[in-house]
């Protein structure tokens, strides 16, 4: 019986003790996170419905520290059981010296979920609050109401025997929770980073040349096919379903241009691919958008990369990839995003606006070209406007804001130099190659187009220059601003320090001094107090620093 009753009280003290010390984490968290948590496997339970919020990832970080803290705050007290027991000839408990951490993750998370089912089953069958703190219990025994202060013995009891019966079998689940293999977690980082649709160039290391592996994140759910067939005296646009009825431009004597929005599906490049007896490279390369402009001649086709600036808000860029395959009826841009860069050239095709469809596929080539080079403009009249409104802001009132403004503008300007760049040999490379694709009347019109990629390249200069320019204006107008405080500063101290001088004379413990037996020295103090102050006011305006 002795033993009994020593084991009960054993366990109401570990109930206790940990509830006492795990609540002091809880309401850390709660505090610091300003979550409303429980301190069980409800947070998970809340983090799996709001799992598409911040709050939500939060709940379920937190549970699974908490069952870190839970296994943690079990096993020091049961192991120092000596200081804690009233009882001190209960057996001792073998736990393994050292548990890793997904062994404390399993143990905690059976002691939460036990517990959580401990607390629902008292809370259904006593009808009283039962997650009242130890205030609240206390209060209530004090008002002659001891049911939550039971309640709460009740389940500080149950919760030792559910510790000691959870920590007992840690060797157990020890057994098979081996030590965490970081690999496994940078696996798992991948798989879970590719079922977010974006893959990186490092995801195709070791794949074999040609490999059809899309880089680059999935930015349409449809791919979309659009089939434009044109002469001087014929137009026609479609929409169509499905790239099989685009694969028909064998043997007709029309110009035939097809956009494809969206490079994600090998299966649709691969027939593209087939049909038109493009390299496996190239097929590779249209899937692949981490790769920089370029151009390339094969027998029967030109293969051209091209990057198209997107504003996508007011301070961040996102470069498309456009590729295109001129051959010699027909062309094929390959797009990733819907945003439509060439409705202006449909139109024209549309209208008979130039002399566009009396041209060949070859102008139609210049033609998209120069219409992704011109788009290049609206991106840097926008960054312009952007750092008018700088260089006001810099000479009236800089802020912190304005020198992240000035960052990301820098870093914009980066990407789009390093697009334009490439962009210019690639140009230069399509008006000098020496193919049958391309007839000499439209070598004119791509020197023009190099011309303006020049033009381009000599306006993101400027602005680079005049970006830069500006965090030095920025630091120096903070330094300035620093220096203005420093010097009214330095003036008032200058002011005070003989008024302190001669308050400090006077304020003196000394027996005797002379002047405080004079009627009136009171008064003729602060008058020269004042003089002085005037005195230096005039100095200083003298010598224009205020």
């Amino acid at each position: 019986m002795k033993e009994q009753v020593g084991i009960i009280a054993n366990r109401l003290v570990l109930g206790f003790v940990f509830a006492f010390v795990y609540q002091i984490f809880v309401g850390a968290a709660t505090s610091l996170l300003s979550l409303p948590l429980t301190g069980n496997i409800q947070d998970l339970i809340s983090g799996i419905e709001q799992i598409n919020s911040e709050q939500g990832l939060w709940f379920i970080v937190w549970w699974i520290i908490s069952t870190i803290i839970i296994t943690a705050i079990a096993i020091i007290i049961v192991k120092n059981k000596k200081y804690l027991y009233p009882y001190k000839e209960e057996k001792d408990i073998d736990i393994p010296p050292k548990i890793t951490a997904v062994t404390a993750i399993v143990i905690g998370s059976i002691i939460s979920f036990l517990f959580f089912f401990i607390d629902f089953i008292i809370g259904s069958i006593s009808k009283i609050n039962n997650s009242a703190d130890i205030q609240a219990i206390y209060q209530a025994a004090a008002n002659g109401d001891f049911g939550p202060l039971a309640i709460s013995l009740v389940f500080s009891i149950i919760a030792g025997f559910v510790i000691i019966a959870v920590v007992s079998k840690t060797t157990t689940v020890t057994k098979y929770t081996p030590d965490v293999d970081f690999a496994k977690f940078a696996h798992i980082t991948k798989r879970l980073k590719k079922s977010e649709n974006a893959t990186k160039l490092s995801d195709t290391v070791g794949l074999q040349p040609g490999a059809l592996v899309h880089v680059g994140k999935k930015l349409v759910e449809k791919i979309t096919f659009e089939k434009i067939e044109f002469d001087s005296g014929k137009f026609s646009r479609n929409m169509v379903d499905s790239i099989e009825k685009c694969l028909d431009t064998k043997g007709k004597t029309t110009v035939t241009w097809t956009n494809i929005v969206g490079i994600h599906d090998s299966k649709i490049i691969q027939k593209i691919g087939d049909y038109y007896s493009i390299h496996p490279l190239v097929q590779s390369d249209i899937m692949n958008t981490a790769l920089r402009p370029k151009i390339e001649n094969h027998d029967d086709y030109l293969y051209v990369i091209l990057k198209l600036p997107h504003l996508i808000s007011e301070n961040k860029i996102f470069m498309e990839q456009i590729s295109l395959v001129i051959g010699k009826n027909f062309v094929l841009s390959f797009q990733e995003t819907q945003e439509d860069a060439f409705s202006s050239i449909r139109e024209r095709l549309e209208k008979y606006v130039g002399r566009i469809r009396e041209r060949g596929n070859d102008y139609l080539a210049y033609a998209l070209t120069d219409a992704i080079i011109d788009y290049y403009y609206v991106i840097l009249e926008n960054v312009g406007t952007q750092t008018e409104q700088l260089e006001e802001e810099l000479m009236k009132n800089p802020t912190p804001k304005t020198l992240q403004t000035i960052h990301t503008l820098k870093r914009e300007m980066v990407i789009l130099r390093k697009s334009i760049w490439p962009m210019r040999e690639v140009i230069d490379g399509f008006e000098r190659m020496q193919s049958e694709i391309i007839q000499e009347s439209t070598r004119t019109y791509l020197r023009d187009v190099y011309n303006h990629t020049v033009q381009v390249m000599d306006n993101i200069e400027g602005l680079r220059d005049m970006i830069g320019g500006m965090l030095d204006t920025y630091l120096s107008s903070v330094s300035n601003k620093m220096n203005e405080v420093m010097k009214l500063l330095t003036m008032v101290a200058s002011i005070f320090i003989p008024i302190t001088f001669i308050a400090g004379i006077y304020g003196t413990n000394f027996s005797y001094v002379p002047e405080l037996e004079w009627e009136g020295s009171y008064f003729v103090m602060l008058g020269v107090m004042g003089i002085i102050v005037l005195g230096m006011m005039i100095w200083f305006r003298g010598k224009k620093w205020i």
